[in-house]
């Protein structure tokens, strides 16, 4: 059988991604160590990764139906790995808000794009594999969790850790961008802003939930069980990285759960996974028992975005860089703006009661799909 290089390349993208991704989140706990920030100062860092990515997400669209995301990619996987390395520079809150703020651009702006060189490599082959490459992103936020796990177990530091992380992304990226995809293209059409339909603005709110309570856990649950449940800083990045093995293993199912049950179904499930699972682990006064909640936290997170993104790659309307961009800005949104929501809230409540928001994210996640009437055939309608 011949090797699709092309899909294994955009799948090192997207464990790039994760990994980078993985790295931050575990890290969180040591910069707010560090640099003895407050739940509300490190809320604040976070809302500024928000805003960077909610720059760079919408232009995403544009410049892909200009040049192609094979185009764009290239330079947007770069920054992304140098904004991780500048982050690891920051040494005073001022300067953690100001480059938290760089990385979330460039993590926006990467999103955005291997997502759109997803659906491009989809149709080049012909078939999905849409979870096979987000549950190589979680395989990388695994990789980049547990990598900080083993170095802070022995002492190393946080500029050494990411440093080395980046670097080895570096070289990752550079390895596979010649082999990407060119997706087809209308040369002579201009680009202009086309706002979503109804039926798209009803997947990127289930994706805006499902996002959040991704985003939630990713920047706070390292930092939930070390000061709730007493975790060292290296179980907390541990638990984290069980969590990622979770969803990562969830979503290499996903392409068989995909051809055997409806989108609706899935996402139902994914809900209640979510709600039930994270509930375990905010009642849970045991390391134990509260990891086993991630667990089925990570399991229901996995398929979510899967799903939508396939169906929302399909728009022919928008076509498939704009849709992408325009359901990745309003449900990354979510992703980013939820953990500073929960620090702000943990100011006044605790940490515990704000993160009952994951809860209730996951609540509406799986009622999403009842209140829009989202089925299999919602493709044909997001495409009208």
């Amino acid at each position: 059988m011949r090797i699709q290089w092309p899909k294994w390349a955009l799948a090192t993208l997207f464990l790039v991604d994760g990994t980078g991704f993985g790295l931050w989140a575990a890290h969180v706990p040591v910069f707010k160590q560090n640099l003895h920030l407050g739940n509300g100062q490190l809320s604040a860092a976070l809302l500024s990764l928000v805003g960077g990515a909610i720059l760079t997400m919408p232009v995403m669209g544009h410049l892909i139906e200009r040049f192609g995301s094979r185009t764009v990619i290239r330079v947007v996987a770069l920054a992304y790995v140098a904004m991780l390395a500048l982050l690891a520079e920051a040494n005073s809150y001022a300067v953690l808000i100001l480059f938290a703020g760089m990385y979330g651009a460039a993590k926006g702006a990467l999103d955005v794009t291997v997502n759109a060189q997803a659906i491009a490599v989809e149709q080049h082959y012909g078939r999905s594999s849409m979870s096979l490459l987000q549950g190589c992103w979680s395989v990388g936020g695994l990789l980049g969790a547990s990598m900080t796990s083993v170095l802070l177990k022995h002492g190393m530091p946080l500029r050494f850790n990411m440093s080395v992380g980046a670097a080895l992304m570096g070289a990752a990226v550079l390895a596979v961008l010649s082999l990407l995809v060119e997706e087809e293209r209308k040369p002579h059409q201009k680009t202009k802003f086309v706002f979503p339909d109804a039926a798209l603005l009803k997947l990127a709110m289930i994706a805006f939930f499902g996002l959040f309570a991704e985003g939630a856990i990713g920047d706070w649950a390292a930092v939930y069980l070390r000061s709730s449940l007493g975790a060292s800083l290296s179980a907390a990045a541990a638990g984290y990285a069980t969590y990622a093995i979770s969803m990562a293993s969830g979503r290499f199912l996903g392409d068989w759960l995909i051809g055997r049950f409806e989108d609706r179904t899935i996402l139902i499930g994914s809900g209640l996974l979510i709600a039930a699972g994270f509930g375990c682990t905010l009642v849970s006064h045991s390391l134990a028992v509260g990891v086993f909640g991630l667990v089925l936290t990570g399991a229901g997170v996995a398929n979510i975005i899967p799903v939508i993104m396939t169906l929302a790659g399909r728009n022919t309307r928008m076509g498939a860089g704009p849709a992408i961009s325009a359901l990745s800005t309003i449900g990354y949104f979510g992703f980013l703006a939820g953990p500073p929501l929960i620090g702000w809230l943990a100011v006044g409540l605790g940490l515990g009661k704000a993160l009952v928001l994951v809860v209730i994210a996951g609540v509406v996640v799986a009622l999403g799909p009842v209140l829009f009437s989202i089925r299999q055939e919602t493709a044909v309608e997001v495409g009208a």
